[in-house]
């Protein structure tokens, strides 16, 4: 049986990535492969709940638990490729775990295969919104600027001596080709099944302070998502009186204070903007099924799983036509509406249009099939087989 060990830095939280990387696992031994998960971090409670049934290797550990530290350790420390000698296969999601791929394969001759959803961001663009974020992000951001070109060098080189190397769509597949001068393969996110139109009461809203109408964000709510663009398309359209726009997520004190700042300067009242906090799948999928539209303002966005997910379950959505993620899955008029490029103005219109027009969700679900689980996991077994 062969094994293979997908690699990432942390697993500290559940959003994009790591949902890739358990469909992956799953995909991979339901297929008759012997998977291992492997992270410079782990958080424990996170990998219980999400990772039960898996082999996971925290190759980062050291004796005192600390993400930033053992993330950036890991890239250095040598004693740890041992544990991946047995291996036939590594499939890494990020710079840091290319960088452990290729001292893998450079010792042992352990081929790896990188998938990446966007360039590394501490060294192509990063700024201090991004950095912002997490302690993790702050110590990345320092060491790119600092040194950007090594780093940028050696990244290079981790990408070009990748067996083969995987994105997310044709936006991310011609930077990186920019980029690195690497041909990709697209393997798209996977839509969870679980995401369909279904009846849902009205009443369950009461219980997220939810009692009118209303616009969705979903996902993790950190200032590169640029929630304060919502904010101020929100407090433009002309309904918002009788509107909501319910940011359903992870989020920190700090960043809610900041949009709270911004919704009083925009005089738009505390009960037109609600904040859920984390949600079980059950109720994200609710929530995306009652909403008069769902929204990305994040600028360049790989994909916008939150997209799909929402058009899965027939809810319009609304995001930028900035030639990015989202501009492959958005149809104007069929599945929802692309805006012009960071114009908050023409955002907000095209939110209205997208309340003023009668939908068929089942058309608007439809646009979204060839992202289903078994046609991403063919495609996805079809490139390992190759390799492997």
């Amino acid at each position: 049986m062969k094994k293979i060990a997908i690699m990432y830095d942390f697993f500290s939280e559940y959003g994009g990535i790591e949902r890739v990387i358990k469909f992956q696992a799953n995909a991979l031994r339901e297929a008759g492969y012997d998977v291992s998960l492997a992270f410079a971090y782990v958080e424990d409670n996170i990998k219980n709940k999400e990772l039960g049934g898996f082999n996971v290797i925290e190759y980062g550990k050291l004796f005192l638990k600390n993400e930033s530290l053992q993330i950036s350790l890991s890239t250095i420390r040598n004693d740890i490729l041992r544990e991946f000698e047995d291996f036939d296969l590594i499939i890494c999601h990020s710079f840091p775990a290319s960088l452990i791929a290729f001292k893998i394969k450079r010792r042992y001759g352990i081929p790896y295969v990188l998938n990446l959803h966007h360039l590394p961001k501490f060294l192509y663009g990063a700024d201090l919104n991004w950095a912002k974020n997490s302690m993790k992000r702050k110590v990345a951001f320092v060491l790119g600027k600092i040194l950007s070109k090594p780093v940028q060098s050696l990244d290079s080189r981790c990408v070009r001596n990748a067996k083969s190397v995987i994105t997310v769509g044709k936006s991310v597949q011609d930077m990186l080709n920019r980029t690195y001068g690497v041909q990709s393969a697209v393997i798209p996110p996977p839509l969870d099944g679980s995401f369909r139109i279904m009846r849902v009461n009205p009443k369950i809203l009461s219980k997220y302070g939810i009692d009118k109408d209303y616009i969705l964000s979903s996902g993790r709510i950190v200032r590169q998502k640029r929630p304060d663009y919502l904010i101020n398309a929100f407090s433009k359209l002309k309904n918002n009186g009788s509107m909501q726009l319910v940011f359903a997520g992870e989020y920190d004190s700090t960043i809610k204070k900041e949009i709270d700042m911004l919704r009083i300067q925009k005089r738009l009242k505390p009960e037109q903007v609600i904040f859920t906090g984390p949600l079980e799948l059950f109720e994200l999928i609710m929530l995306y099924n009652l909403a008069s539209a769902t929204v990305l303002a994040c600028p360049k966005e790989g994909f916008g799983m939150s997209l799909t997910e929402a058009m899965a379950c027939g809810c319009p959505v609304v995001a930028w036509g900035d030639n990015a993620g989202p501009q492959e899955t958005v149809i104007n008029g069929r599945n929802g509406y692309l805006a012009k490029p960071y114009d908050v103005g023409d955002f907000a219109k095209a939110i209205q249009r997208t309340l003023g027009k009668k939908w068929d969700k089942k058309t608007i679900s439809k646009t979204v099939d060839r992202f289903s689980e078994k046609r991403v996991k063919k495609i996805l077994l079809e490139k390992i087989r190759e390799i492997v």
